[in-house]
């Protein structure tokens, strides 16, 4: 016979109170008995009845078990890559701190809102690389990204062609170990000087059921990119003024039948950007045998309830006279 559970301080409790109780009653019954000059050893009798199925509910909370039972059990659940644009146009002003600092930071506020899927992260510029692999580890994926910057690529530009390509790299390796994967891509940029994406490129998101949700950061007033002290500058000198670009955000995720969520100073879309993400219907992915042990604790109860019966029907004479 196995147990579920350990002994605690809760049953050491019940004990000690039975037993302060039991002892307190008991030596009233002998001071009793002594002045009428007679014995109560009959109590000793109700004290051991009483003792054993105090027992009984004790071990029952315990949960015994033995002999055991195989169940199965399904998993579900999404791969999902955060991809973020880490061109210089995500250090521009016009969403305090900066466009990518207040993506960040409210990414991390609400990544637990994501439970049992996995997460990865793509960082693109002009290139596209994978910064964090897939994970369930929330506490890494919050370190890597606290850790982003556009210091992270030397070129500076914007090719998304670049960040889709390694996407459908990543999930075609995937989807060899398990095609039933549901995946999703979080798409946070500012739309800025994307460029065309190659027809080949939607055409293959499209049969792959890539699922596309995209947060454009930003402002259509646009704002200054900080560039040292001073602000980025063009080459006649003029400050350099980038804007959210979000018609060309939204027409590309309406191509892929995704939603489009926006993240300013005063809207922000964060939250029910990964509640949509969580909504992401979970494929079926696997299913596993368990064994698991049978809990019996209902013998002990029901013996120890057969018993309290019999204590509170039948009675004894504590004195004797």
């Amino acid at each position: 016979m196995n147990w579920i559970k350990p002994l605690t301080i809760v049953e050491f409790v019940f004990i000690g109170i039975f037993l302060l109780v039991y002892s307190s009653y008991f030596v009233r019954l002998y001071l009793v008995a002594r002045r009428l000059g007679t014995t109560a050893r009959s109590v000793i009798i109700k004290f051991i009845f009483r003792g054993i199925y105090l027992g009984l509910c004790i071990l029952g909370l315990l949960g015994p078990s033995f002999g055991v039972n195989e169940i199965e059990s399904q998993a579900t659940g999404k791969d999902i890559f955060f991809v973020f644009d880490l061109s210089r146009s995500m250090d521009a002003i016009d969403i305090e701190p900066s466009r990518l600092e207040k993506s960040k930071f409210e990414l991390i506020k609400n990544i637990d809102q994501l439970k049992s899927d996995r997460i990865g992260i793509i960082v693109f510029s002009l290139e596209a690389y994978t910064h964090t692999p897939l994970t369930f580890d929330r506490d890494a994926i919050r370190l890597f990204i606290q850790k982003l910057n556009t210091g992270l690529f030397l070129n500076n530009g914007t090719d998304l062609n670049a960040a889709f390509c390694l996407i459908l790299k990543k999930f075609q390796s995937s989807s060899i170990l398990n095609n039933r994967k549901t995946k999703v891509i979080v798409l946070i940029s500012d739309g800025e000087d994307f460029g065309k994406i190659e027809p080949n490129v939607i055409y293959a998101l499209r049969q792959n059921k890539i699922n596309l949700l995209t947060l454009g950061v930003g402002t259509p007033l646009g704002g200054q990119i900080r560039e040292g002290n001073d602000y980025k500058k063009d080459k006649n000198g003029q400050e350099v003024v980038s804007k959210l670009n979000s018609p060309y955000l939204i027409n590309l995720t309406k191509t892929l039948n995704g939603k489009y969520f926006q993240l300013t100073n005063q809207v922000n879309g964060v939250s029910d950007l990964l509640k949509e993400v969580d909504r992401v219907e979970s494929n079926w992915i696997d299913t596993r045998k368990m064994t698991v042990a049978n809990n019996k604790y209902y013998y002990l109860v029901i013996l120890a309830l057969f018993l309290m019966i019999i204590d509170i029907l039948f009675t004894v004479r504590t004195i004797k006279i």
